[in-house]
C-alpha cells in the first residue's frame, strides 16, 4: 500500500489546504491527520493547483494545525462491511457506536458506479409492495425499486412514518431495513433504536448515522455510506433492501454548507450550484439489480412548508411516489395526515395496480376534491346550507378521513392503543362500502383510529 505523506498550509472553517511535495492523490481520498487522543479524517474534494488540494473535515478541525503533516493511503472514503451489520449502529466510516464489537470483512467505496450492472434491470421493477398503511396502500402505493419521498414540515409526522414503515416491512418479512440518520436530533436517533429494540425489529435494520452536530462533511457522505450497505446486504445475501432516509433535505443542506465553506458561489436561495448533481450521486445508489432492489423511502423537511423550494423540487425530481403530510390534516388529529390530493405515485395505474384498486382509489381522491371545493361554504355557512348532492359528498368525504387513519404499532407508547396492519383487501373493501352510502348514517368517531371495518363494533 502507498504512502503520500503531505502538510496542512491553511485551515479556513471546516476546509484544509494541504500541499503536497509530489502529485496529490485522486479527488475523494480520505486523508488522516494523526494526533494524540484522536485521529482527524479529510476527504480531498478539489485540487487547487499540481501540488495543492482542498480537503472537507469529516471530523472535527479543533485539534490540526498549520504545518502538521497529513497522510494518505491513496484509497478513496470507504465504509467497513459484514453481513453481521444488521442490528447495529454504525457511523459514516462503519465504526459501530452502539458499544459493541464488530469485525469488518470487506471496505467498499462509498462512490462506487454501481449503474454499470444495474441499469439492465431497472425497468423490471416488482409488484405492488403491501405497507399495512391504510392511506398509502390506496392513493400512493409503490413497488420494489421505487423511491418514495415523506414531504412534510416540522412535527407532521415523517420519522414516525418511517419508523412504521420498517416496523412492517419486517413484520412480513419483505426484506432488510438500512436507516440512514442524517443531520437529525441525536434524540431520535436513540429514540429509534430502543424502538426498535422493543418492537424485535433492530435484528433485521442496520443504521447509520451522522447526526446534526456532526461536520458538514460528515453529513454529507454517511447518506453515501447507507446506500453502500444497502447494495452490500443486496448482493451478499441477494434478497431485497429497503433504504430509509431521514433526513434527505439535510443532506443537501449539507451540501450548500460545504459550498459555503468552499468559497463557491451559490445559486437560488444559497444553495449550492452542484445540488443536482449531489443528489443524484446518492438516488443513482438505489437501483434494482439481479440480486434484488433496493426500495427508498426518504424524509423530505419541506422549510417553511413550501413545496416550492428549491432543494424541495430537485428532490420531487427523483421519486416515483410523493405523500405529502399536511399541517392542517395533522391538526385535525388525522394520523398519518396525509394530503391525498397533493399526494402521488407513478404506481396508481389501471396496468399496475388492476382496475378494481384503481377505480376505487380515483373515486375517494374525486370525493375529496369535492369536499375541498365545498369546504369553505361549510366553514361559512355550515353543512346544512348545501344541496342534498353535496351534503352526501361531504359526509363519505369525512367518513373516508376518519376511516383511513389507523392506530400505529410505534406510537403505542404515546395513545396507549395497539398498532394495526390492515391488508389492502380490507382497506379497498372499506372504501367501497362508505363510497356505497353504507356508513353515512354512522357517528364519524366509530370510523376513526380503526384497522378494518371489522373493527367498527369493537369501539
Amino acid at each position: 500500500m502507498k504512502n503520500n505523506s503531505g502538510k496542512i498550509t491553511s485551515i479556513r472553517g471546516g476546509v484544509a489546504e494541504i500541499s503536497f511535495d509530489s502529485s496529490p492523490p485522486a479527488i475523494h481520498t480520505l486523508l488522516v491527520a494523526k494526533n494524540l487522543n484522536e485521529n482527524t479524517f479529510l476527504e480531498i474534494i478539489e485540487r487547487k493547483d499540481q501540488n495543492t488540494v482542498l480537503a472537507i473535515g469529516l471530523s472535527p478541525l479543533d485539534s490540526i494545525f498549520q504545518g502538521q503533516e497529513v497522510l494518505s493511503h491513496d484509497q478513496p472514503l470507504s465504509v467497513a462491511l459484514s453481513k453481521d451489520i444488521l442490528g447495529r449502529m454504525f457511523d459514516m466510516f462503519g465504526n459501530p457506536i452502539d458499544g459493541l464489537a464488530f469485525k469488518s470483512k470487506i471496505s467498499l467505496s462509498i462512490y462506487d458506479d454501481s449503474k454499470k450492472v444495474d441499469n439492465l434491470f431497472q425497468n423490471k421493477k416488482q409488484k405492488v409492495v403491501e405497507t399495512g398503511i391504510k392511506v398509502i396502500d390506496l392513493l400512493v402505493p409503490f413497488r420494489m425499486g421505487d423511491k418514495i419521498g415523506l414531504f412534510g414540515g416540522a412535527g407532521v409526522g415523517k420519522t414516525v412514518l418511517i419508523t412504521e414503515l420498517i416496523h412492517n416491512m419486517a413484520l412480513k418479512k419483505l426484506g432488510y431495513s438500512i436507516f440512514a440518520g442524517i443531520g437529525e436530533r441525536i434524540r431520535e436517533g436513540n429514540d429509534l433504536y430502543e424502538t426498535l429494540k422493543e418492537l424485535d425489529m433492530l435484528k433485521n435494520t442496520a443504521l447509520y448515522f451522522g447526526e446534526m452536530d456532526k461536520s458538514p462533511g460528515s453529513r454529507a457522505r454517511v447518506g453515501l455510506s447507507a446506500a453502500t450497505a444497502a447494495q452490500y446486504l443486496r448482493d451478499t445475501l441477494k434478497n431485497n433492501v429497503f433504504l430509509f432516509i431521514d433526513n434527505i433535505f439535510r443532506y443537501t443542506m449539507a451540501g450548500m454548507e460545504l459550498g459555503a465553506i468552499l468559497g463557491k458561489v451559490p445559486s437560488e436561495l444559497g444553495y449550492q450550484a452542484t445540488l443536482e448533481k449531489d443528489l443524484a450521486t446518492l438516488q443513482e445508489k438505489m437501483l434494482v439489480s439481479d440480486k434484488g432492489a433496493i426500495t427508498s423511502i426518504q424524509a423530505v423537511y419541506v422549510p417553511a412548508d413550501d413545496l416550492t423550494d428549491p432543494a424541495v423540487v430537485a428532490i420531487f425530481s427523483h421519486l416515483d411516489s410523493s405523500l405529502v403530510l399536511s399541517r392542517s390534516i395533522a391538526e385535525k388529529g388525522i394520523y398519518p395526515a396525509v394530503d391525498p390530493l397533493r399526494s402521488h405515485s407513478l404506481a396508481l395505474d389501471k396496468e399496475i395496480t388492476g382496475e378494481h384498486h384503481f377505480k376505487i382509489a380515483s373515486e375517494v381522491k374525486a370525493t375529496f376534491q369535492q369536499y375541498q371545493e365545498l369546504s369553505h361554504i361549510i366553514a361559512i355557512l355550515g353543512i346544512d346550507e348545501l344541496s342534498r348532492t353535496d351534503r352526501i359528498v361531504a359526509k363519505r368525504a369525512e367518513r373516508l378521513q376518519r376511516f383511513l387513519t389507523q392506530p400505529l404499532f410505534v406510537t403505542k407508547s404515546f395513545n396507549i392503543k395497539q398498532g394495526v396492519y390492515v391488508p389492502l383487501d380490507k382497506t379497498l373493501e372499506g372504501c367501497e362500502r362508505i363510497l356505497s352510502g353504507e356508513f353515512d348514517e354512522v357517528d364519524l368517531d366509530k370510523l376513526y383510529m380503526i384497522g378494518s371495518l371489522d373493527d367498527i363494533n369493537k369501539k
